[in-house]
């Protein structure tokens, strides 16, 4: 049986609306030291983004070399694995790999490449003891993947997904579990509170290949399961606040291989939560301040405040909302507006004959009302016209 834990999306180091985020992030270091002390796991899978950006502080970085040490304490016949994410610097994760290793920490920044520029895929198979295979795959673009051979197919990554589980197969003479980890974002997952959901770059799951057991991956924010053999752990912190989700660590095991993976995650509590009041819509400034005050979680919370606004909030707002979720113990972070006339005007439902009635005009107004919560001014409205003008013509040459 092959045991393991699966983590992912620590971002490390993280300026959060200018708070420094090293304690709280410490204390979820922590907790995962003693959740690999109770579980006695094979191994510790990584799987990318440690910090949340390539030049961390030399706090988080510290921060980081101590965690590991500790979680190398807590179970020492266990085998870490670590790979960078898209908010990793490679070389510098890598840098250390060789000291890293004295700790039973595989480190894996880029893809390895041999003399001839081709894949070197040795440098990504891990064999735990008598226990498992790791196939580690660290973030690279598509199209950065290098090529297994000359004349390799245009789409670098499946093959190369491919070519390095077969490549494990051959190794496999036991017939271990094996563990594929990997740092992307797979089509038609759950994005929801991903603060870079537009600018991904997906893949189909079929792309990672046949013969893994178990894909544990990194990328995605939110914990789910793709299928029976394909997991994104999540963040074991939010990184914003829209990532409203129980978050964790997961827990696998792995009878045999071919078996199907068994997975539990354990929860790792936040010293200092998110919270968003009100959770859903928007009320009143005066109403959200009551609420902060009537609530017992605010003290040592992040704070984003839900507010209807007519156009704008008033001078002062954000001075005394500051004053008041400070008087309880909290941070303010943001406060968002969302403007009355907005919800008025999507409240409104056109039917086909009124949006034929209308004019483009009138139909760019109320679009650019629900989306700023104001109208368009007299200069957007003739530049509009103008733009509009020039298409129809355009199109009727």
């Amino acid at each position: 049986m092959f045991k393991f834990i699966h983590t992912s999306d620590w971002h490390l180091g993280q300026n959060f609306y200018g708070y420094d985020r090293l304690e709280e992030q410490a204390d979820f270091l922590r907790q995962l030291a003693e959740i690999v002390e109770t579980e006695r796991p094979d191994a510790l899978l990584v799987s990318g983004d440690i910090y949340h950006t390539a030049a961390p502080s030399s706090g988080a970085v510290a921060m980081y070399v101590k965690a590991m040490l500790d979680i190398h304490a807590a179970c020492r016949s266990m085998t870490i694995v670590v790979i960078a994410g898209n908010h990793d610097s490679a070389s510098r994760l890598e840098s250390d790999g060789p000291l890293w290793e004295l700790a039973g920490v595989k480190v894996l920044g880029g893809i390895a490449r041999d003399g001839d520029g081709l894949a070197d895929l040795e440098r990504h198979i891990i064999k735990v003891g008598d226990k498992g295979i790791v196939a580690a795959v660290p973030f690279a673009h598509p199209i950065s993947f290098p090529r297994i051979a000359e004349g390799c197919p245009d789409d670098r990554q499946q093959a190369y997904f491919q070519a390095l589980l077969d490549r494990v197969s051959q190794h496999n003479e036991g017939q271990l579990p094996v563990a594929l980890m990997a740092h992307l974002a797979v089509s038609h997952c759950d994005y929801t509170g991903h603060d870079r959901n537009m600018e991904m770059e997906c893949v189909e799951i079929g792309a990672l290949g046949t013969g893994y057991d178990y894909a544990a991956l990194g990328h995605i924010h939110r914990p789910q399961q793709l299928d029976s053999r394909t997991r994104y752990c999540g963040t074991p912190v939010a990184v914003s606040f829209d990532e409203q989700c129980q978050h964790s660590v997961s827990i696998v095991t792995i009878e045999q291989h071919g078996a199907v993976p068994q997975v539990t995650t354990r929860s790792i509590t936040n010293l200092k939560p998110l919270h968003t009041i009100p959770a859903n819509g928007a009320v009143e400034l005066d109403e959200a301040l009551s609420r902060v005050q009537s609530r017992s979680d605010v003290k040592g919370a992040y704070i984003r405040l839900n507010v209807l606004v007519d156009r704008y909030l008033p001078s002062g707002t954000q001075e005394l909302a500051a004053k008041v979720v400070s008087e309880q113990g909290g941070r303010l972070c943001e406060i968002k507006k969302t403007a009355r006339c907005a919800i008025e005007a999507t409240a409104k439902q056109m039917t086909l004959e009124e949006f034929n009635r209308k004019t483009p005009i009138e139909v760019a107004n109320q679009y650019y009302l629900e989306n700023t919560g104001k109208e368009m001014s007299e200069q957007e409205q003739e530049m509009f016209n103008y733009i509009f003008q020039s298409v129809s013509d355009e199109n009727r040459q």
